[in-house]
């Protein structure tokens, strides 16, 4: 029976600054799960850092909390972002849903 593929950590190395290349490869923020789900289902999405992030507004920041942190396996013990109620760095995939809603190409309803 072949290997499963391993996820593609483009999105991690691009936008997380809690990812270890090598370290706990398993691991997977909720983030990156709603990102790479996106891409499953045939929505574009560039895992390239762009040049400038576009900014999100706070109702947009509640929104992701509530639709993709409040769910994620780190929300309760790992996770800085929630820690400090928005103050340290999010996870590399929440980084990435902030700048395509911020920038208008992706809305809060498809992320579901």
């Amino acid at each position: 029976m072949p290997k499963p593929a391993k996820p593609d950590r483009s999105l991690c190395l691009n936008f997380c600054a809690y990812y270890r290349p090598g370290k706990n490869e398993e691991l997977m923020c909720q983030g990156f799960v709603v990102v790479h789900g996106l891409l499953r289902g045939g929505r574009r999405i560039s895992l390239e850092k762009p040049q400038r992030a576009a900014v999100s507004d706070r109702a947009t920041a509640e929104g992701i909390r509530k639709r993709v942190c409040a769910v994620c396996s780190f929300h309760a013990a790992d996770c800085d972002y929630i820690a400090s109620n928005g103050a340290a760095s999010p996870c590399g995939g929440v980084a990435l849903l902030f700048h395509l809603l911020g920038a208008g190409e992706l809305t809060l309803e498809e992320i579901g």
